[in-house]
């Protein structure tokens, strides 16, 4: 663990070196007895530097005296998860009985946390759909000879790379979705069937991102996977596939935890425009969308047949419907999208 613990006592010049230092947003405030007080972030550093004008105060009237912690006799790993998505906490203290910090816990430590060995690898029920008939304009002019699935990435690949991480995870059966290029793809994939379950589903005209998964409504059995072609994601779909279930949701999310910085300094302002805070360079931690999901077999029948139809539009119908919609956090380090030029250099050099 870093040595993210500051003494009540210090000023707010000491506070701003050791985050410097720490590369940390957020500091434990601790008494000269290392007892846990509280805590204190750089949004409360600058509040404290725009209020006193000065960086020579003590930090004792501005950390947060009453910050969500946990004590480890009652640790619960699921609500700690859903605080720090839902408060966007950097961190949560877990205290001993005598509020002594014993540690601090993640998103990162949350997610992610298990790999699976080929010994322990379970096999998963569910399929996975793969949304492969796309033109794939934005990889131009690599996809005027090759349908985007088929770009190599260091001699494999993209689809292979996704389909070797799924098979990681126990998935054996797939169906992909065909258009543009089709036959490369069936002429690819022709030696792979004789070892694996995979399937095709030919779109006559192209029927966006999840259009084609209504040819499939009689195919399907139970809640199943989609995936974009572009997507690799190296986390445990088990996990996903569980979490699904169990919260009972039509369709989830897959996202990526993403922290994004504003390089420029933010003015936070009132209703008559005078300046609150002038934030400089602030960075936010965002859920993007990864382009992986789970879908509740029942709400297929919801999507229109023979139409065009993007996963954006099905989702906001789901949403009109009131159906129940999750979100899978996973880390920005499982994520590899190949769908842009800059995106498939970083792939290149992240498998090599």
């Amino acid at each position: 663990m870093k040595q993210i613990s500051i003494s009540n006592n210090s000023t707010i010049k000491s506070a701003i070196a050791k985050l410097s230092k720490e590369g940390v947003g957020t500091l434990l405030v601790v008494d000269k007895n290392n007892s846990f007080l509280g805590t204190l972030s750089d949004g409360d550093i600058r509040k404290a530097i725009l209020k006193t004008k000065s960086i020579n105060q003590k930090i004792t009237q501005f950390y947060n005296k009453k910050p969500t912690i946990f004590y480890n006799k009652d640790i619960n790993l699921d609500k700690i998860k859903k605080v720090l998505i839902n408060k966007k906490y950097d961190f949560i203290p877990v205290l001993d009985r005598k509020d002594k910090v014993i540690k601090v816990i993640e998103l990162k430590d949350l997610i992610d946390k298990k790999v699976i060995s080929k010994k322990s690898r379970q096999k998963l029920s569910a399929a996975v759909v793969i949304m492969a008939g796309g033109l794939g304009t934005r990889l131009e002019p690599f996809t005027s000879v090759l349908p985007k699935p088929l770009i190599p990435i260091n001699n494999k690949p993209v689809i292979r790379h996704i389909m070797e991480t799924l098979s990681n995870s126990g998935i054996s059966k797939y169906w992909i979705t065909l258009n543009y290029k089709s036959v490369l793809m069936r002429a690819y994939f022709r030696e792979f069937k004789k070892k694996e379950d995979i399937n095709f589903i030919e779109e006559k005209k192209p029927l966006g991102t999840i259009g084609a998964v209504k040819l499939l409504s009689k195919k399907i059995k139970g809640d199943f996977f989609l995936t974009n072609c572009d997507t690799i994601i190296k986390t445990n779909y088990g996990e996903i596939l569980k979490y699904h279930k169990k919260n009972r949701f039509d369709l989830t999310i897959v996202a990526s935890l993403r922290k994004y910085e504003i390089p420029y300094g933010v003015c936070e302002i009132d209703n008559e425009y005078l300046l609150e805070n002038l934030n400089e360079k602030p960075y936010y931690d965002l859920l993007i969308n990864t382009g992986l999901y789970v879908i509740k077999k029942e709400v297929i029948s919801l999507i229109p047949s023979n139409e065009k139809y993007d996963i954006n539009e099905f989702i906001n119908s789901l949403k009109m419907r009131k159906r129940r919609i999750g979100v899978y956090p996973i880390s920005n380090d499982s994520w590899i999208d190949v769908g842009k030029w800059s995106e498939y250099r970083d792939a290149l050099k992240i498998l090599s």
